[in-house]
């Protein structure tokens, strides 16, 4: 059903009638190939966000409900005290529990993907699909309030807690996917200091590249070892010839 087309009062009521049925699990499908059409999406990735769909969502719409925090609305951010941080806090545990029970049947690439999708904003992500498909009924990520909802449900674990839950080998060669939808790149953020530079151990991110993009990340990598001023500044240079201050613009890689 597309609701966007509907009057205000009859919007209202389809809305409520979709966050209830997505409290209970029910939850309209997405084609998430259309959805990131232009990205390579196989079977494997198809698999990972449908788990993570499937699991995160209705958790996520249980805490809103609870807080009547109305994720239809543009001015809904406004937690009260740090009751819905603490609740959504709470339901990270209970997602990784779920997607631990989930991950036995599914095999070693799959548990993978998910583990790298939670690690970079693969719940927030889900849960922007299906606002995007309650909202529009289409299939296509709702961009209101992004960022305050990243920092909702952006999980907070360590990568190396998360993969042992998930019984998941960090090391091992599958890829890590980006996604495309418009001009904008997603799972491109990291929850943490820490999976950022095992990013770049990994060899997804080289660190002098991604110490560009973000001081925060530059501090910690050259803290570590990873990466010296020299060796960023050589990279800023060969980026830049002409000198222009802002060839690479500095983003926040961290939720």
């Amino acid at each position: 059903m597309n609701i966007s087309n509907t009057t205000p009062a009859s919007n209202h009521q389809s809305q409520q009638l979709h966050r209830q049925y997505g409290v209970n699990s029910m939850l309209p499908a997405i084609n998430w190939s259309e959805l990131f059409k232009d990205s390579k999406l196989n079977a494997t990735h198809l698999q990972a966000l449908d788990t993570l769909y499937r699991n995160a969502v209705p958790l996520a719409l249980q805490v809103f409900d609870e807080l009547k925090f109305d994720v239809f609305t543009p001015t809904a951010y406004q937690p009260q005290g740090l009751g819905l941080f603490d609740k959504l806090a709470q339901q990270e545990e209970k997602l990784i529990q779920l997607l631990e029970t989930e991950c036995r049947g599914l095999n070693e690439e799959v548990r993978h993907q998910i583990w790298s999708m939670l690690l970079r904003g693969g719940a927030v992500l889900v849960f922007k699909a299906w606002l995007g498909k309650v909202k529009s009924g289409n299939n296509e990520l709702d961009m209101t309030h992004f960022d305050e909802l990243s920092d909702l449900l952006f999980i907070k674990t360590a990568p190396q807690t998360l993969a042992n839950r998930l019984a998941v080998n960090v090391h091992e060669n599958y890829d890590h996917i980006f996604l495309m939808y418009g001009n904008d790149i997603f799972l491109d953020r990291f929850n943490s200091l820490e999976t950022a530079a095992l990013f770049v151990d990994l060899g997804v991110y080289d660190a002098a590249f991604l110490s560009l993009r973000d001081d925060r990340v530059a501090n910690y990598l050259k803290a570590k070892g990873y990466v010296t001023q020299e060796q960023i500044d050589d990279l800023q240079c060969a980026l830049n010839p002409l000198g222009c201050p802002d060839l690479i613009a500095k983003q926040d890689c961290l939720a």
